[in-house]
């Protein structure tokens, strides 16, 4: 497993933190009984007796301390089931990764875990010899007081992301910088500026097939760390299989062109290529204005019936393709330092982005006319200041949801108000 494959599953797992924290604690521990034994000693009659403390009064305060702890870490996790459980029934199955793989929360826990560890080991190196000691009893206080703050924040951040509209805030953020950081999107040059040559060789040539080797979905495509590749070997390789795609073993992710194919070792491609059970953030944009979809589709149902929560969804929506709108430029063709063609892939189109942000929303929403109007208003977002080619799309999807209901169906005042959100997306998309 490569680093960043290595990275992506550390990031957003639950334990990680938790487990480097208690290993930071034992290094404390081990660091301030070292000093209590060698130095404090020494300085018994130097240092007020204010400061100084038995072994007997330490261990008074570590047994309390390791219950109170404990006590705080099990609220703490009965507070993060319960926002499970929240966000599984009522928002979606696929936001349940946001809060697992959030870094306060983890922190949290790494901080309890930490105090904990901290206490219990020194309540057992105690030795009952009657010797002053001050660093740990006076570390343990620090840590307590820490533990004790922390937990109240913990509460409030549970209280906060537990309500709809700052996990939809959330989201959108972190969408829209996936949108600012996306390599397809920033990086490489269009493919029709390279040497025409090349294409012709490329399109004669078969090239090495490489194949996945387990089932899953595509997670991370490291495009640097494939150009690498590429240049060691002095050869090209086109991406196959996109992020967020499904694969089987022996679905095709790769072709390469080498002039030694004999050199080259197909498993650096399959091991750079994270596969894993479910979509994540990292690069799949798609992924992420998913999860405003089903979180809009759960509130629109009937066993809900919250159409505002849904509208807020379009609304983040409509911010988000604007944004990718802006910056849609796509780059097909990854380049070496000398210039040299090494990594070949194919974005997504703009109107992909667009057609599976709301077609679920216009289809479960046709018979309401707010939702209507929510992705007609959506759309007037992504158009707004767009070039051509986006309002294109843009009106092509508009045309879709305008053809796909009968507006003769609803009552005058609510055909008057889609009309009337219409003609304002037929006036902006006017080419």
């Amino acid at each position: 497993m490569n680093l960043s494959k290595a990275s992506i599953n550390l990031r957003n797992s639950f334990w990680f933190l938790p487990v480097v924290y208690g290993l930071i604690s034992l290094v404390v521990v081990a660091l301030s009984t070292w000093v209590d034994l060698l130095y404090v000693s020494q300085l018994e009659g130097q240092l007020p007796k204010l400061f100084l403390s038995t072994e007997k009064v330490a261990q008074s305060l570590y047994g309390p301390l390791v219950t109170a702890i404990l006590t705080m870490t099990t609220i703490s996790f009965s507070s993060i089931m319960v926002v499970l459980t929240t966000y599984s029934s009522q928002f979606s199955p696929r936001v349940l990764q946001d809060f697992i793989s959030d870094r306060f929360t983890q922190h949290v826990l790494g901080i309890f875990v930490a105090g904990f560890v901290f206490a219990l080991v020194n309540l057992l190196l105690l030795t009952g010899k009657d010797s002053r000691i001050i660093v740990s009893p006076l570390l343990t206080v620090i840590l307590a007081i820490t533990c004790l703050l922390f937990f109240v924040l913990f509460i409030h951040h549970s209280a906060a992301f537990v309500q709809v509209n700052n996990l939809i805030e959330k989201i959108a953020r972190k969408s829209l910088s996936l949108v600012e950081n996306k390599s397809e999107l920033h990086e490489g040059e269009p493919f029709e500026k390279w040497d025409s040559w090349e294409i012709s060789e490329l399109k004669e040539d078969e090239g090495l097939p490489i194949y996945s080797k387990k089932m899953g979905y595509i997670q991370f495509i490291p495009y640097k760390k494939l150009i690498q590749i590429a240049t060691q070997s002095e050869s090209v390789i086109r991406i196959d299989a996109d992020v967020g795609r499904y694969v089987n073993p022996g679905t095709r992710l790769a072709t390469v062109w080498s002039a030694d194919l004999s050199s080259f070792s197909e498993s650096n491609v399959i091991n750079s290529i994270a596969i894993g059970t479910e979509r994540i953030n990292e690069q799949d944009l798609e992924f992420s204005i998913q999860k405003l979809v089903e979180i809009a589709l759960r509130a629109i149902s009937p066993s809900i019936n919250d159409p505002h929560t849904a509208i807020n969804c379009t609304n983040r929506i409509g911010t988000i393709l604007s944004k990718i709108g802006h910056t849609y430029q796509p780059k097909e063709a990854f380049f070496d330092d000398k210039r040299n063609l090494r990594v070949l892939t194919e974005p997504k189109p703009f109107f992909q982005y667009l057609y599976k942000s709301f077609y679920q929303i216009r289809h479960y929403g046709q018979d309401d006319v707010a939702m209507l109007n929510g992705i007609l208003d959506a759309l007037i977002l992504t158009a707004d200041g767009q070039n051509e080619a986006i309002k294109r799309d843009v009106q092509k999807f508009h045309s879709y949801v305008i053809n796909s209901i009968d507006l003769n169906g609803f009552p005058d005042l609510d055909r008057e108000l889609l009309q009337h959100t219409s003609d304002e997306l037929n006036r902006i998309c006017k080419l």
